[in-house]
């Protein structure tokens, strides 16, 4: 044992004996609290006493501090949170007990630990203690709460850094955005990089990608079951290898809930439609070796059509602007302790989604007279049982698993003068397989504390199978249909260097830590890819803090690009431009690819924070992305493919065998739209516009977050937080075409984004104000081009719980919340197509003001 963990362990003995409460006896059950401000030390043996519970801390890291007054209800966690909001310290638990020690970076969190050792879960780093390089925003279950903020689609949504397009539900299908959502999920999308480019975690480890773009659906886990979500904005595949090129989600869950709370929402807009009703119920036993939580969800939401906006009065009224929605969600994690330095986990979910949208391309009465109806229900599951065992001195050593499928079912009806034509039918069947080992622990001592090592490996298989079929008159054709499994063997290390602490700091050198990691990972059939990253970590004194980081990302191509079809298409010659020399037809392929190689980044991030006083933290930060091989159709449009830029894509005049070698060569079918018999020695030019490797992407830009607590007594308790966002993202597709830009352009991710909020606390009332910016974009569809004004909204949430400890009126809480409180409506665009949208519904909501009412109860 350490000098250092002597120390602690003497303090903790101590602490113990001044709290004087047996562990056996705490409780999460919620306390009424009336404490004044008082130093921090007395604050916290008086929520001990209170709530029966176990409050260990070294007295040298409270001396000095104050605590803020404590009125309302609490959880012992909870209160404890509330004491030491603002300073250095941070909460482990350890069999049941709250224990107190000094900050490591801001990104780490922690949760139970049942071992001899304190357990940190770190999202950035495999290291226990270690700290994270690149920026990491925590969002709690609490904070989601008070944003007024009830599933994590929503949450991921309204972090700047996020853009919507892609997997999101809010969006409509015409197209904006990348649409891809045929699940009605939501999905991780960080520098609009794309859902498959930004990894999403359950509990740390991996669940199966849904439907076909590959991003993991967020919203299968209910709020109810979280503890928190940690996101890395930074490149992160030298610690989770493949599709953490923009960075990494980790939802973390609830491990243990004493309290039975169940809970009532509805919500509604005022413009119509919308209505939403939510039922909810979360708790879990726990004794003096382990405990389970367990949490049910159920979320109806009815539709919001044309009808119910004023600006949608072109479209049919029943067109869908958001699908209605119905959503069962259960999740349960659970610990145990098997024996000394030996403890079992398991986490697991369950979802079941169906939801439906009426679409029209055309002017038209209804849908249902010209235009499609789709349906589709997606269920997902997964279960990760893990086990962890103490080994000498102070490493550890952790077998985990993972099972997971996700399965999405669509019916597309389409009709065609008020009859149903034709009936498409895909089926998205995705699965997950996946063991990993892993060891941590120390190594050498060093000047500023413990070398620390990190290492492990393991194998996974994904595996998707789609099934499209169409039926059309009664006779059903197989459109895609096929399997597509990648089997993935990798192994990691990770390294921390802490040469200064505080406890042997130097003039200007208060801290400073090393941190190196790699990962190797072998995508049977595709590449082999080994990862690197460096980071630093650099303190000149108390307070202030240097961060960067210098690391490679990858990601493979996804199995729905590698295993759909190719197909090929004869295409008349005189809708190029510039057309063939002769009059010829031109033999077009498009589709699949299986020799596509992985996207590789480079990336890199520093950030400076700042706390200048108790209370008061200010974070900038710089990032910037290269981010090349990106799998991409060369033409844009197709029309110009005979444009000279595209030549290394186009064979001129080719043989009849070289024709007839690129049609044998597709694995889907060909046809034969040219208007004129197929002659292989008359076509014109080949064009290959299948999935390739080609295109080049760039991203820079800042992030900036503030954070700002005070008391004042009894007049209560403000915070305040800001973040600001600015992105500037390019693209080339091939090294002879200019630069496009990515962001800053209509249904593109904003060069801006802020959200800022406010919020008052006093006794068991608080009342939060949140404004959110998404910035302006520029219209270059048609000339001139023209600007789209900024979309600023604001939000308004009331919660309030009752003083009274028990019985019926015991555990009451009540949270009002008013969205886009001023009814902001989307700008005006300009159209041709009459059947078009007349808005951004990427950037800009089509909700408007949405009340919410929410009763929940303690029992």
């Amino acid at each position: 044992m350490s000098v250092r963990d002597q120390i602690f362990t003497s303090a903790i003995a101590i602490s113990a004996a001044l709290a004087c409460t047996p562990a056996a006896a705490q409780t999460e059950q919620r306390r009424g609290y009336q404490l004044e401000a008082q130093d921090l030390g007395t604050a916290l043996r008086a929520v001990g006493r209170t709530s029966n519970s176990e409050i260990f801390f070294e007295t040298n890291i409270v001396d000095g501090k104050r605590a803020p007054a404590l009125r309302g209800q609490y959880t012992p966690r909870e209160a404890v949170e509330a004491l030491i909001q603002g300073t250095n310290l941070v909460i482990l638990e350890r069999r049941g007990a709250i224990i107190l020690r000094e900050r490591f970076p801001a990104s780490q969190a922690t949760v139970n630990d049942s071992s001899g050792q304190s357990e940190i879960i770190v999202t950035g780093s495999r290291i226990r203690g270690g700290p994270a390089t690149s920026p990491v925003t925590t969002i709690s279950r609490r904070d989601a709460e008070r944003a007024g903020q009830t599933d994590l689609g929503q949450v991921i949504r309204d972090i700047p850094q996020n853009f919507s397009g892609g997997q999101n539900p809010t969006i409509i299908a015409a197209g904006q955005g990348g649409f891809t959502n045929v699940s009605g999920s939501s999905a991780l999308n960080l520098r609009g990089l794309g859902p498959d480019a930004s990894l999403t975690l359950f509990n740390g480890h991996r669940v199966a990608f849904d439907a076909v773009s590959q991003g993991i659906d967020i919203s299968a886990i209910p709020l109810s079951a979280i503890e928190r979500v940690d996101i890395v904005t930074d490149g992160a595949s030298a610690l989770y290898g493949s599709d953490a090129v923009a960075g990494v989600a980790n939802v973390i869950l609830r491990r243990r809930v004493e309290e039975v709370v169940t809970s009532v929402r509805l919500a509604g807009t005022t413009d119509g439609g919308g209505f939403t009703q939510q039922y909810n119920l979360v708790g879990g036993p726990s004794w003096s070796s382990g405990s389970l939580m367990a949490a049910a969800d159920f979320q109806k939401a009815d539709e919001i059509t044309a009808r119910q906006r004023a600006y949608t009065g072109n479209l049919p009224p029943d067109a869908t602007l958001i699908p209605g929605q119905k959503q069962v969600s259960i999740v349960a994690a659970g610990r145990q302790i098997l024996g000394d330095g030996i403890k079992f986990e398991i986490d697991g979910h369950y979802m079941h989604r169906s939801t439906a949208r009426c679409i029209t391309a055309s002017v038209s009465p209804s849908c249902y007279g010209q235009g499609s109806v789709v349906s589709s229900t997606a269920d997902s599951w997964s279960v990760s049982p893990s086990l962890e065992v103490g080994l000498s001195g102070d490493w550890s050593l952790r077998f985990s698993g993972t099972y997971g499928e996700s399965d999405t079912s669509i019916a597309t009806r389409v009709f065609f003068n008020r009859a149903e034509a034709s009936l498409a039918l895909p089926n998205y069947a995705n699965a997950l397989r996946s063991f990993e080992f892993g060891a941590e622990g120390s190594l050498f001592p060093l000047p500023g504390g413990e070398a620390r090592l990190a290492i492990g490996g393991g194998v996974r298989t994904n595996k998707l199978t789609v099934d499209s079929r169409r039926v059309v008159g009664g006779i059903e054709t197989p459109i895609d249909i096929f399997t597509e499994t990648r089997k993935v063997t990798f192994g990691y290390g990770e390294l921390s260097l802490p040469f200064v602490s505080p406890s042997n700091s130097l003039p200007l050198v208060n801290k400073f830590q090393l941190v190196g990691a790699f990962r190797f990972e072998d995508h049977r059939g595709i590449d082999q890819v080994t990862t690197p990253k460096v980071g630093v970590v650099y303190s000149p004194s108390n307070g202030v803090d240097f961060k960067a980081s210098w690391g490679k990302s990858f990601k493979v191509p996804t199995l729905y690009q590698t295993g759909q079809t190719s197909n090929a298409q004869l295409l008349p010659g005189f809708i190029f431009s510039p057309a063939p020399t002769s009059s010829n037809p031109v033999l077009y392929l498009f589709g699949g690819n299986p020799n596509l190689t992985p996207e590789r980044a480079t990336t890199f991030t520093t950030s400076l924070t700042v706390e200048p006083f108790e209370g008061l933290r200010a974070e900038l930060g710089y990032f910037h992305i290269r981010y090349r091989n990106r799998v991409s159709s060369p033409f844009s449009p197709i029309t110009s493919a005979l444009l000279p830029v595209y030549a290394a894509f186009v064979r001129l005049n080719p043989s009849a065998a070289q024709v007839n070698g690129a049609i044998d060569d597709i694995s889907g079918v060909f046809e034969n739209s040219s208007g004129q018999a197929f002659d292989p020695a008359g076509v014109a030019a080949i064009l290959d516009n299948r999935l390739q490797n080609i295109s080049l992407q760039s991203l820079s830009g800042m992030d900036a977050a503030v954070k700002y607590s005070h008391d004042f007594g009894d007049s209560g308790k403000i915070q305040i937080n800001g973040t600001v966002t600015y992105l500037d993202s390019t693209r080339r597709i091939t090294a002879d075409l200019p630069l496009m830009a990515q962001s800053g352009l209509i249904f593109r991710p904003p060069h801006w984004r802020a959200r800022l909020s406010g919020g008052w606390e006093k006794d068991n009332v608080s009342i939060t104000a949140i404004g959110s910016y998404i910035g302006p974009v520029r219209d270059d569809r048609f000339q001139p081009i023209t600007s789209v004004p900024a979309f600023v909204t604001v939000d308004t949430v009331l919660h309030l719980t009752t003083e009274r400890n028990s019985g019926l009126l015991g555990g009451l809480g009540f949270t009002v919340s008013i969205q886009n409180i001023f009814n902001e409506k989307p700008s005006p665009i300009r159209f041709v197509d009459p059947a078009a949208l007349r808005y951004d519904s990427v950037n800009q909501s089509t909700l408007g003001r949405t009340f919410s009412l929410t009763l929940s109860k303690a029992w």
